[in-house]
């Protein structure tokens, strides 16, 4: 099974290249030799509470700032 992974070469350039999981070393766009290296993980955080995105926390944030302005304009 491929997956994308991470290389870096001997002078510094970073690529990611779709391979096996056996493969070490790939070929760098400088013509020198890549190797694998363990990267940090991509994902998106909510800002304000910290949680996975979607769209029900969304609404729920909404909901509830809205709630918050009318009670404040009510008052």
């Amino acid at each position: 099974m491929k997956r994308i992974y991470e290389f870096v070469c001997d002078c510094g350039q970073r690529t990611e290249s779709l391979t096996d999981y056996e493969t070490d070393s790939v070929q760098c766009l400088c013509g020198g030799l890549a190797h694998r290296v363990i990267s940090a993980p991509s994902f998106n955080l909510e800002g304000w509470s910290g949680n996975f995105p979607s769209a029900y926390g969304r609404f729920e944030h909404r909901h509830t700032e809205k709630l918050k302005a009318e009670q404040k304009a009510n008052s």
